[in-house]
């Protein structure tokens, strides 16, 4: 792989259940009825479809080569910097100048070294640490690394389009500076041939935008060509998932460089080395974490680049590329970027304009926020949070009124459910005969069964069906919880919950909500075979228990109250039923 002199790698080329079959024989022991088989096939399923939905790293699109796509950048430019500067930082450097711009929402503190900011803090936010909890008093900063290279806003240029050569340190000297604005510019300290350069970094007065201006006047008695790369990179953040944490779809690459190119989200491997590029539509490229986003939006210009990096120095980057720009003699440029650094709110996402589309388009940036194939049970779910959130003030409270407004339309279901259960239960005696009579017979005991429950006009299948339409609603609710920042933070009862989108840090709403489980079985009618019946009294609760210990409280929560809400509706409809019974004639 071609790579520029500072080791980063070149812009990549890309192409412009299983079924077991039973032997056979008699039976031997308790045999599981259809009702037990399906229970523990639905196990299975939940395992299955929680594994393949809640662990969800994001994935470059690949074309036939393995390579990045087709239809992207057909070359691999050199990034630019000297060979003398490549191997290692100069003796003599200037002193480091630093500015802090700020407003109520954003402090960004930049630095002459290589003109770039060394944090970019989100007030109101608080950092939440590599193990999960917040850091208190201190906010949640974009900027992960140490050392310019790992700080946001370098430039750089290409061999094939840049006709002098760039130095891999650059030393900035702060030109202007105010509350809100700094001025750098880069004059050469050498007779090296580099044109004047500066940037002008502008903070608005509210909100999370930076624009960003970079001019090149060509004092040079030749004509030159430039074409810029502006880089956001970042440290690796891979969660090494362990126990029940890899088992309960812990995200596994929960901050990554995204581009939004040709209308779709582009992402890169993590494995270093890796390069995805894309041209010519660009929307953003940035970093994307699970709750903010660092992104530069192109301005005034109709076609872009990005290209995503997995460096080989523990980094990884997103960088943003303009078209190349020929000067005469005295000659003058400018290249202009909007850059959002905040948190994920769609609101806040989709008031930012730019992109190659036009200046007054929206950028696209609420792509950003990941709620998978399920968005259209997301978007309504996480509007009717912020409804109650708005009446209530408390996201916790909130999730349990979502909880009784999704009861109250899976209650026909759920009654369907639970006669089909009942009616299953008062089958038993009829069933247990038929095992007493064909039990050493599989096949005749099968054609039996299956005509009882034919006679009576029941099937197992409705007992399941509930359940499985509520799974979705499951998976909603965790991408909603993980992917929607108005979740980050908010406790639900202080001491204890003090952020619904991170884990009970106590276990208690995990364990209760599997003993909720465990007694929503004894209350519920089975047929199965008394032994088979207790293991899955048991078993069920144990999982879903296991399941939940490290997802996020509010997901938890939102289990533990629809059990409760269970339990009541059993208790209700076994309470009916037996009235009825006791008033039917023939009954006293």
């Amino acid at each position: 792989m071609a790579r520029d002199v500072a080791g980063h790698p070149a812009r990549g080329s890309m192409p412009s259940v299983f079924k077991e079959r039973l032997r056979p024989g008699p039976l031997k022991g308790p045999t599981m009825d259809k009702k037990t088989i399906l229970a523990i096939l639905l196990c299975i399923l939940v395992w299955i479809v929680w594994q393949a939905l809640f662990v969800e790293p994001q994935k470059p699109v690949r074309g036939p080569d393995g390579g990045t796509d087709a239809g992207a950048i057909a070359e691999k430019p050199k990034i630019q910097e000297t060979e003398a500067a490549a191997s290692k930082e100069p003796a003599e450097r200037k002193p480091e100048e630093r500015h802090v711009l700020r407003n109520d929402s954003v402090e960004i503190e930049f630095s002459s070294r290589g003109a770039s900011a060394r944090s970019i803090k989100i007030l109101g936010f608080l950092h939440r640490k590599e193990d999960g909890k917040l850091e208190k008093d201190v906010p949640a900063d974009l900027v992960t690394g140490t050392g310019e290279f790992a700080w946001p806003f370098r430039i750089r240029f290409f061999d094939e389009k840049t006709s002098f050569k760039w130095p891999k340190y650059t030393d900035w000297e702060i030109e202007s500076k105010e509350s809100r604005k700094v001025s750098f510019v880069y004059r050469s300290a050498d007779e090296q041939p580099i044109p004047l350069i500066r940037k002008t970094f502008t903070l608005e007065e509210k909100g999370h935008l930076l624009e960003l201006e970079v001019e090149i006047q060509n004092h040079l008695q030749e004509s030159i060509e430039e074409q810029i790369l502006l880089e956001i990179p970042s440290t690796y953040q891979v969660i090494e998932a362990s126990g029940c944490m890899g088992c309960a779809g812990a995200p596994m690459v929960p901050r990554a460089p995204n581009c939004l190119a040709n209308g779709e989200i582009a992402a890169v491997e993590t494995k270093p080395g890796s390069v995805v590029s894309r041209e010519p539509s660009i929307g953003w490229t940035g970093i994307n974490e699970q709750y903010f986003l660092l992104a530069a939006v192109p301005v005034g210009v109709d076609k872009a680049a990005c290209q995503l990096e997995a460096r080989q120095d523990k980094l990884m980057s997103a960088s943003l590329m303009v078209p190349s720009v020929t000067l005469p003699p005295g000659g003058s440029t400018s290249h202009k970027v909007r850059i959002f650094c905040g948190p994920k709110q769609l609101d806040l996402l989709k008031s930012v304009k730019g992109g190659t589309g036009g200046e007054s388009n929206p950028a696209g940036l609420e792509r950003s926020v990941d709620f998978g194939w399920l968005a259209f049970l997301c978007l309504p779910m996480l509007w009717l949070l912020k409804a109650f959130y708005s009446l209530i003030g408390n996201y916790g409270v909130a999730i349990i009124f979502l909880t009784l407004v999704v009861r109250l339309l899976m209650q026909p279901l759920t009654n369907k459910q639970m006669k089909s259960m009942k009616a299953m239960a008062s089958l038993k005696p009829f069933m247990d005969e038929i095992k007493k009579k064909y039990g050493d017979d599989k096949a005749r005991y099968n054609e039996e069964i299956m005509k009882l429950y034919k006679t009576h006009g029941v099937s197992p299948l409705t007992g399941c069906l509930p359940m499985l339409l509520q799974m979705p609603i499951w998976i909603a609710l965790y991408r909603t919880l993980y992917s929607s920042v108005e979740l980050y933070q908010s406790a639900f009862i202080p001491g204890w919950i003090d952020d619904l989108s991170y884990r009970d840090p106590y276990f208690i709403l995990p364990i209760a909500m599997g003993v909720g489980m465990f007694l929503q079985q004894k209350f519920t009618p089975t047929t199965a075979d008394p032994a088979q019946a207790k293991m899955m009294l048991y078993m069920m609760p144990a999982l879903f228990t296991f399941l939940m210990l490290y997802l996020p409280a509010g997901l938890v929560l939102y289990i533990f109250v629809s059990s409760l809400l269970s339990i009541a509706n059993q208790i209700w409809f076994n309470k009916k039923t037996s009235q009825a019974a006791a008033q039917a004639p023939g009954t006293r």
